[in-house]
Formats: structure tokens, C-alpha cells, sequence
């Protein structure tokens, strides 16, 4: 205790020092320079709680009261520790840094399709592969070429020929009525040419009819090609019966189609007629149309030359003519001062002569055509008809139409040296006379014949070369015709 009172005692001489300096003289004494003592003394019993003098022992409590001692903010300070109540809010500060961004917020609607841009260029076609192996070249040809053509339900014009001959005799006594020679309606029939071309493929090639392509490829590239003509053929063979069935099993909708068309009822008797009169041919002939195509896509795909046909065609067709001058009411038409070029002359489909008796009782189809090669010898017979008749598989070389003459003429044509020389020196190529007993009266005909074929000349000798198809049309004139009583 006694050391430590020199330091406090120079703390004091240090203090007064400072007092006197400031001005201070009235405290000279020990005990007035000791105003404030750390220890209790007899004049000095109250130590200072708070204040400037916290710690120190005072004379009097009013050196501790912090409004004589201490400065508005120690005041405030104070006062807010004893009161320990939050003040009024202050006025907000300025306006910080932005912070960091926030995490992105949920996707909006997707907006309107823009317009299409340019198409790019085509990529190279990869090869195609069946369970990981390449497809084989003639694999792939044979189905392109098959799936092209029809499997299920075909639409074919069906022609019922020689009509008239037909719906004539149902009606007897009435008076005539344009009824056409030939009728076509369209019809739906079932045939699967995809599966019959396969298999046609296959027997053709020495295979079993229901050899799978792969098998059919190995033997084309075996046999170095294809023989498409000879593929046709037998393909025709085999679509007449199946068409020809389709067609018996849909003829009410044929016969319902020709009474729409004539506006005349078919009797029940009649069907046997229109049945055998329908062009099976020309109906097999549209569909092999598509298979011929089909057979070149896949000659083409396989990269082998077509194979170059060996025979011929030639299509004969048949047409009538008169003119429209009649006699002695309207059986007798006379146009026997008219020559072969005559611009008188009219079809007898047209309408001003089409519905009178020496029109109607003189179908195509009462004419008998044949067909003869080069030695005079009969190729093939048939009737005549508007529509043609085709004749395949003709080889290549010279041959003739001509118009069947019999010895007499009861409904068909008969031969007549005068008619003949009458009709040659008018310019015809031919001549001839019928007699139709199916009119009433019966109506004698002289007939001239003329013959021409594509180039204009007179089908006496028609010259075709392999793949060739040629056409020739017969001609016949009506002369004049007369009553028979």
C-alpha cells in the first residue's frame, strides 16, 4: 500500500499541475487537489454508480449525476439504457448495391410456329437392310414392281357387244329406239394381280407357284434375265377364268347398270346373252396393261436389257356406214350414186340415220372377218366389231384381212358378182348382198367394202415386224336397200 502511494501521489502532483495550469488556484491543499479519491476518506464516503466519476469516491452524489458531468449524447445514452425502449423508426437510407441474381423463373408458353424454312438438300439414300443384312439388289426391284401393282379391288370397263342383237327380239313389234351397239359400264371386280404375277414368275422360271421372291431372284439371276412377253401370255391364260367368274357373280350390277343406261327392262332369259356377249378379252387386257408396266420397272431396277419382243398385233375393226336419203318411207335409204369418198356418207351411229331400219337391222357383229398369213391360209375368224378384235402373238411377216363371203346371203354376206363390179366402179374395194329376215319387212341389202389400215392403204397385205401392232378398219357401205315381201 505504502509503495504504491508514490505513483498515485504523482498522479495527483500531475493532476494539479494540470488544474493550476488551467486556471484552477483555489485547490492548493492535499485533500482539494484529492477532490476525487478512489478510497473512502472522511469526506469522500460516496463512490459514483454511474457518470463521469463512476468508481470514485465523491463528497457529495451530485458529482455523480451525469447532467452536470456528461454531454448530450452520454446523457442520451444513459437514458435509453434505463428506459431499454426501441425508438420511432428513422428515415430510410439510401439505396444499396443490387444484389446477386435470382434463380430463373418457370418457362412461359411456347409462342407461334415460325414460317417454314428452306428445304435442305436431300441426304444419299443408305442401303435398306433386312434384320441387319443388305437387301438384295433383285429383292428390292421385285417389290417395288409388285406393290405398284393392284392387290384386292379392280375398277374395269365392262363392254357387252353387239347389244342390239341382243335386246332386239324382247322387244318384237315395237317401233325402234336408240339402243347403242355396244354398251361399257364400269364395274369393281377382286383379282389380286400382285400375288398372280409372283406366281406366274415363278412357274415361268421352273419354280413352284408359290416360291417366295428370294427363291424367284436367285433363278432370274441364274437365267440372266427375264422373258416379260412370254410372262404376259401366260398370264392372260390364267386371268380369263378368274375374271370370267368375277363377272358371272357380279352381272345383276352389270344388268342394273345397262337398264339405267337404255332405259329398257332385261329379262330374266336374257342374262345367259349378255354374259356370253361380254368381252372377257378386252377386260384382261386393261389389267396385264398395269402388269407390262410393272414387269419393265423391274427390268429397268435390275438393270437388264428389255427383252425384245418376238411377235406381233393386229387390232381389226368394223364400221358401217349410210346416208340419209330415203325412199318409200324408212326402209329404203338409196345412196347408190355415191362414190367411195363421197362427204355424204355417215356412220350409222350418227343420229340422223341411227334409229331407221336399215341402221339398226345392220350391227358389226353380222359380219364375219378373217385374218389370213401369206399363203392364203386362215389365221382366225371372227365377228365384226366397233370396238376391234386383237389378234397376239402373230410372227413377224406379211398377212391379209378380208371379209367373209358365203354362198348365200340370208343374214350374212353373200357374194354377188354384180354387186361386186357396181361397188368397184364407184371405188370400192369390194362388194357383196344380205338379207335380214329379223326385220319386218325383211330388207335386202347391197353392200359395198372398203379396207384401210394405219398407212391408208387396203389391208390386202399387211407387213408386221416383231412388236409391231398394227390396225386395219372394214368398212361397209350400205348401197341401197330394199323391201322383201
Amino acid at each position: 500500500m505504502l509503495a504504491i502511494m508514490p505513483i498515485l501521489n504523482q498522479q495527483q502532483n500531475i493532476f494539479t499541475n494540470t488544474a493550476m495550469a488551467q486556471g484552477y488556484e483555489g485547490y492548493n491543499s492535499y485533500e482539494d487537489n484529492n477532490s476525487y479519491s478512489n478510497y473512502s476518506t472522511h469526506d469522500k464516503k460516496y463512490q459514483c454508480r454511474t457518470g463521469p466519476f463512476e468508481g470514485f469516491f465523491v463528497s457529495s452524489v451530485e458529482f455523480c449525476d451525469a447532467k452536470k458531468f456528461d454531454d448530450n449524447k452520454r446523457d442520451h445514452k444513459d437514458r435509453d439504457n434505463r428506459d431499454n425502449k426501441t425508438g420511432p423508426q428513422g428515415p430510410a437510407g439510401p439505396q444499396g448495391p443490387a444484389g446477386p441474381q435470382g434463380p430463373a423463373g418457370p418457362q412461359g408458353p411456347v409462342g407461334p410456329l415460325g414460317p417454314a424454312g428452306i428445304n435442305g438438300t436431300n441426304g444419299v439414300n443408305g442401303t435398306n437392310g433386312v434384320n441387319g443384312t443388305n437387301i438384295d439388289t433383285c429383292v428390292a426391284c421385285l417389290l417395288d414392281a409388285l406393290v405398284k401393282l393392284d392387290s384386292g379391288t379392280l375398277l374395269v370397263n365392262v363392254t357387252v357387244v353387239n347389244f342390239t342383237d341382243i335386246i332386239r327380239p324382247s322387244i318384237p313389234g315395237t317401233p325402234p329406239v336408240p339402243i347403242p351397239e355396244n354398251i361399257t359400264v364400269p364395274l369393281v371386280i377382286d383379282v389380286d394381280v400382285a400375288l398372280l404375277l409372283q406366281q406366274q414368275l415363278a412357274v415361268d422360271l421352273d419354280l413352284d407357284a408359290n416360291a417366295t421372291i428370294f427363291e424367284i431372284c436367285t433363278a432370274i439371276d441364274a437365267a440372266g434375265g427375264l422373258d416379260a412377253e412370254a410372262i404376259l401370255n401366260s398370264l392372260e391364260v390364267d386371268l380369263e377364268p378368274i375374271v370370267l367368274a368375277q363377272i358371272i357373280q357380279l352381272v345383276n350390277q352389270i344388268v342394273i347398270a345397262i337398264e339405267t343406261i337404255t332405259g329398257e327392262p332385261i329379262d330374266q332369259a336374257l342374262i345367259d346373252e349378255i354374259l356370253a356377249s361380254i368381252d372377257i378379252d378386252e377386260i384382261v387386257d386393261q389389267i396385264t396393261a398395269n402388269v407390262q408396266v410393272s414387269l419393265g420397272i423391274l427390268e429397268t431396277c435390275l438393270g437388264l436389257e428389255p427383252t425384245p419382243p418376238t411377235t406381233a398385233t393386229l387390232t381389226v375393226n368394223k364400221e358401217v356406214f349410210g346416208c340419209n336419203n330415203f325412199i318409200i318411207g324408212n326402209d329404203v335409204m338409196d345412196c347408190s350414186q355415191m362414190t367411195n369418198t363421197d362427204p355424204a356418207w355417215l356412220p350409222c351411229i350418227n343420229s340422223a340415220i341411227s334409229n331407221f331400219p336399215p341402221c339398226v337391222e345392220l350391227p358389226a357383229s353380222i359380219f364375219d372377218i378373217e385374218v389370213l398369213d401369206d399363203q392364203d391360209s386362215q389365221l382366225q375368224q371372227f365377228e365384226g366389231s366397233s370396238q376391234g378384235t386383237t389378234i397376239e402373238n402373230l410372227q413377224p411377216g406379211d398377212y391379209k384381212v378380208n371379209e367373209t363371203q358365203y354362198q348365200t346371203n340370208i343374214n350374212q354376206l353373200g357374194a354377188s358378182l354384180n354387186d361386186q363390179t357396181n361397188c368397184r366402179i364407184l371405188g370400192f374395194d369390194d362388194g357383196g348382198s344380205l338379207q335380214s329376215t329379223d326385220a319386218d319387212p325383211d330388207l335386202l341389202y347391197t353392200i359395198c367394202i372398203e379396207y384401210e389400215d394405219e398407212q391408208g392403204n387396203d389391208c390386202s397385205t399387211l407387213t408386221l415386224a416383231a412388236g409391231e401392232d398394227k390396225t386395219c378398219t372394214v368398212k361397209n357401205y350400205i348401197r341401197f336397200t330394199n323391201t322383201q315381201l
